[in-house]
């Protein structure tokens, strides 16, 4: 089965690399649909994604973007590669920051 799936992630980025010069624009949703299919299929591509992800911010940005307006399951095969961010202290956070109830005290 993964062969199949490879095979046509293949072929859907091998058209959408021809056809993204054109006028009519094929070749982009050609790219991301086979993008898609190894990121469903494939830890390692996932795991290379959220590294690049995690590294670039632009190239995260974009895909939190495309993440929240996609629908659900595409967004969950995108989600697999969301870089894990370390949660800051409590201290850091300006939420947490509070002021003392009885001030001179």
């Amino acid at each position: 089965m993964k062969v199949i799936v490879w095979s046509a992630a293949g072929v859907l980025i091998l058209l959408g690399l021809l056809t993204v010069w054109m006028p009519i624009p094929t070749g982009v949703p050609l790219l991301a649909a086979g993008a898609v299919l190894i990121l469903g299929s494939s830890r390692q591509a996932a795991r290379w994604l959220r590294g690049h992800r995690r590294s670039w911010h632009p190239l995260d940005a974009a895909m939190t973007w495309v993440e929240d307006r996609a629908p659900r399951t595409l967004a969950s095969v995108l989600r697999r590669s969301r870089p894990r961010r370390k949660v800051p202290p409590l201290s850091v956070l300006p939420s947490a920051r509070r002021r003392d109830p009885h001030p001179g005290a």
